[in-house]
């Protein structure tokens, strides 16, 4: 799979970079087609989530490893990051092949993205393998219920949070009043802080079977939201550290949504 393939990528360069090795760029692959209507189940969606978990993680590693390279004294440290990468990426993989559904795979199976001496630039490969894997989800057609009483409230209040996580990512802008688009970071941050609550309150009134899951979830993705939030009011200097921990906040929220996903699908 594209995933599973770009996500090796990334150990390789890193251990590429740590060793002062460099590879030649392969010719880039071509575009894959636009997806199809596709009908999923509510286990699919489980695995796919476990993915963007699995590869969430492995940024995170990347980014460790990209951090120790960016201070020459730390290169040592960064070469006993490398099994840990190595780890995350295993994990990526073992997590894509669990993907069953053949409409899903042929999906994720485009091209891996040109090899590339730079750690950053491999890095954003698997950001783009990513995003266009959940792009592909766009068309998905699901044969499930909708959900109703709690699981429908929690689904609401998952989907503000998660809105409030882009508004402050892609730097969302409102109409102006009277002068200059500006970010409005307090009308987003409230958002995000009803949507924590709502689900808060949700995952409390869920079956015990999914109580656990959806908890862990609101207090990960609570998370997210001030990484992101820090992310917007730090300096240049401070923003590595602060993107860092948003990506170990992300990999946790998905780990237990994909896990709320699967005990959803067990009933």
């Amino acid at each position: 799979m594209r995933l599973a393939r770009t996500s090796a990528l990334l150990a390789t360069v890193a251990l590429a970079f740590v060793s002062c090795r460099e590879k030649k760029a392969p010719p880039a692959p071509a575009q894959p087609p636009a997806p199809k209507a596709y009908s999923f189940t509510l286990r699919d969606l489980a695995l796919a989530t476990a993915v963007d978990a699995k590869l969430a993680k492995l940024s995170l590693a990347g980014s460790e490893i990209e951090a120790a390279l960016a201070q020459p004294k730390d290169r040592a440290k960064a070469r006993e990051l490398l099994p840990a990468l190595d780890a995350a990426r295993a994990e990526a993989e073992q997590a894509a092949q669990a993907v069953t559904n053949p409409l899903d795979r042929p999906a994720a199976s485009t091209p891996a993205a040109p090899l590339t001496p730079e750690l950053a630039a491999a890095r954003a490969s698997l950001g783009e393998a990513l995003s266009a894997y959940r792009q592909s989800r766009v068309a998905w057609r699901f044969d499930a219920p909708e959900p109703q009483g709690a699981e429908r409230e929690f689904a609401e209040a998952r989907r503000d949070m998660e809105k409030a996580e882009t508004g402050f990512m892609a730097r969302t802008r409102v109409a102006p009043r009277e002068e200059g688009h500006e970010l409005d970071a307090n009308a987003v941050r409230m958002s995000g802080q009803m949507g924590v609550q709502r689900a808060r309150a949700a995952a409390s009134a869920l079956p015990p079977s999914l109580q656990p899951h959806a908890a862990r979830y609101v207090t990960a993705q609570e998370k997210v939201l001030d990484a992101v939030n820090a992310i917007q009011g730090a300096s240049e200097g401070e923003r590595p550290r602060f993107a860092r921990g948003y990506h170990a906040a992300k990999a946790d929220a998905l780990a237990a949504l994909a896990d709320y996903f699967a005990a959803v699908a067990a009933r």
